[in-house]
């Protein structure tokens, strides 16, 4: 079931939230049998898997966005014609964001090992700028780095080195961050939602 729904973070950038409870059978109600969306489940062995797809779907649905609509890239991002789009999901909650900007979402559970990975994706400055580094603010930085990675859309990304998060405000519910690949540079803007055991955090491109 939705839990989040149309949040609306900045005009016409909107968060959908959804809570897994439901039977494969039921989160196929209301969503438009085709061959394509057949052939998609079929490559998922999974019965979680397929339950985090379609659940991303019925989020879709409310915005009134088929399956259809969607593509995927080389790099399996999936695209739109006239939107950006990213899909998330962690254990019983998936998450999408539709934008008219370059967009990323991720949504993850908290989890303690993430005190001991957190080396690989967290650089000095980053430490220096968070200074409390507890489980939840880690998997904060995470997800920033996620949702940035998949908006940026390519692959070959150290998180530790190529994005940077530039600054937070008091709460840490916003940030501001820099990704640098190669030749290219792009800053995003971050929000951050924590309910329940989870932390939800969107990418949206400023230049």
């Amino acid at each position: 079931m939705p839990i989040f729904k149309d949040l609306e973070i900045i005009p016409n950038t909107f968060i959908l939230i959804w809570e897994i409870t439901e039977s494969e059978s039921c989160l196929l109600e209301n969503l438009k049998s085709s061959n394509k969306l057949t052939l998609k489940l079929n490559q998922l062995k999974n019965s979680t898997h397929r339950k985090q797809f379609l659940s991303n779907l019925q989020l879709l649905n409310i915005k009134d966005i088929s399956f259809e609509d969607l593509e995927y890239n080389k790099n399996g991002k999936p695209e739109m014609k006239d939107k950006f789009i990213s899909f998330s999901h962690s254990f019983d909650i998936s998450a999408v964001i539709v934008s008219n900007k370059k967009t990323g979402i991720d949504v993850e559970k908290f989890r303690s090992k993430i005190l001991k990975i957190s080396h690989k994706f967290i650089s000095k400055s980053e430490i220096d700028l968070i200074e409390n580094l507890s489980i939840e603010n880690l998997t904060k930085v995470w997800t920033i780095k996620e949702a940035v990675y998949k908006a940026f859309g390519f692959i070959g990304i150290d998180f530790k080195n190529n994005i940077n998060i530039e600054s937070i405000n008091s709460a840490f519910t916003k940030a501001n961050v820099k990704i640098n690949y190669q030749d290219k540079c792009e800053t995003y803007n971050i929000e951050i939602i924590k309910f329940s055991q989870y932390i939800c955090s969107s990418a949206i491109q400023l230049t």
